[in-house]
């Protein structure tokens, strides 16, 4: 019995690297003359994709597992958008889990686990500490992993993250020409690099200008939290006008919803008063008065590309230590304006 073609010979034959012939087979971006080149030498070849016809005769059953810590915010919704749009083409079913393990991660419980739900590959979602181990142990039984974090340091599987410094490079340009010299920082857990990264860019931006945020208002709540937001204000309502901050930027759009909701029961006016930014444009960015200025983050197409990658691995590519960079939109909305420091 011969031995089936892969997708080696298949890039070997027609010239192309096996990334090329991925993304001809999955639908990716190649141009006319490579397509009719490759889809030829698999004819040729007699080469058969991978495919959900295909899964059970090789062990594997068609089905990519979500592994997030936090299912209730609202960037999953997105994620999860692009993931099921580009699985549903390819007949693949997807696995959720808030945390689809739980306990000690190694290579004999990952294996198990793997067996049981007959799962091929991984994307982890915002992947903290705790998933660390679960990461490591994944890439140790060969299963394709894609990872959408802002951490460069996982081993093992492809990373798509977002550019979280040069957005805060941006907030920083654009409340400085709205006049905003006092600005402060509301940020999540000071251990989660997403909140460390926008903290950075928006320090680098306004150094740029010669200025840079006072120490009492470059804050890192415990949580990503509506509540961050509304204790934030309580204390922004307390402080004196001529010292308050007239600009505050909020790690991610829920607590900037608090802080503006709060501040608006006591009667503060956004922008007049004070200016406010969040991240991630979450869906209550626009539809409550003022709309929200915010950061849009490409949640959607990271989900897409997520998958992609997993089944280009499949496919025999190796994507360990491949980086995929996302960039970040600032949309401007109702909720920043000029400074009330701001004469005339």
């Amino acid at each position: 019995m011969s031995r089936r073609p892969d997708i080696a010979e298949v890039a070997k034959h027609a010239k192309v690297s096996k990334s090329t012939v991925s993304r001809v087979i999955n639908g990716g971006y190649a141009s006319a003359e490579v397509r009719a080149r490759v889809a030829k030498v698999i004819q040729k070849l007699g080469y058969t994709p991978w495919t959900t016809a295909r899964n059970f005769s090789l062990g594997r059953a068609g089905c990519f597992g979500l592994v997030m810590e936090d299912s209730q915010n609202e960037w999953i919704t997105q994620i999860l958008g692009g993931i099921e749009e580009e699985l549903t083409s390819k007949h693949i079913s997807l696995l959720v889990g808030s945390l689809v393990l739980r306990g000690t991660y190694d290579s004999a419980t990952v294996t198990s686990w793997v067996r049981e739900h007959r799962v091929d590959g991984l994307i982890f979602a915002r992947p903290g500490k705790r998933e660390r181990a679960l990461v490591e142990a994944a890439r140790k039984v060969k299963l394709a992993i894609a990872l959408i974090t802002p951490d460069e340091s996982f081993k093992g599987g492809a990373v798509l993250r977002s550019n979280n410094v040069d957005a805060g490079r941006e907030i920083a340009e654009h409340l400085y020409e709205l006049g905003h010299r006092r600005i402060a920082y509301l940020g999540g857990p000071e251990d989660s690099l997403d909140s460390r990264q926008r903290a950075q860019g928006l320090e680098e931006g306004l150094a740029l200008r010669r200025l840079k945020i006072q120490p009492q208002f470059l804050i890192f709540a415990p949580r990503y939290h509506f509540l961050e937001g509304v204790g934030f204000a309580e204390k922004w309502v307390k402080m004196q006008r001529p010292r308050a901050p007239t600009a505050v930027v909020c790690a991610n759009d829920v607590m900037a919803l608090g802080f503006v909701r709060t501040l608006q029961s006591h009667g503060v006016a956004i922008p007049k008063d004070v200016s406010v930014v969040g991240y991630d444009d979450v869906p209550a960015a626009n539809l409550f008065w003022p709309g929200l200025t915010t950061v849009r983050q490409q949640m959607r197409a990271m989900g897409s590309a997520a998958c992609r990658s997993l089944m280009a691995q499949m496919q025999g590519e190796s994507h360990d230590r491949s980086v995929l960079e996302f960039p970040m939109d600032l949309v401007v909305r109702q909720s920043t304006g000029p400074s009330p420091d701001r004469k005339g």
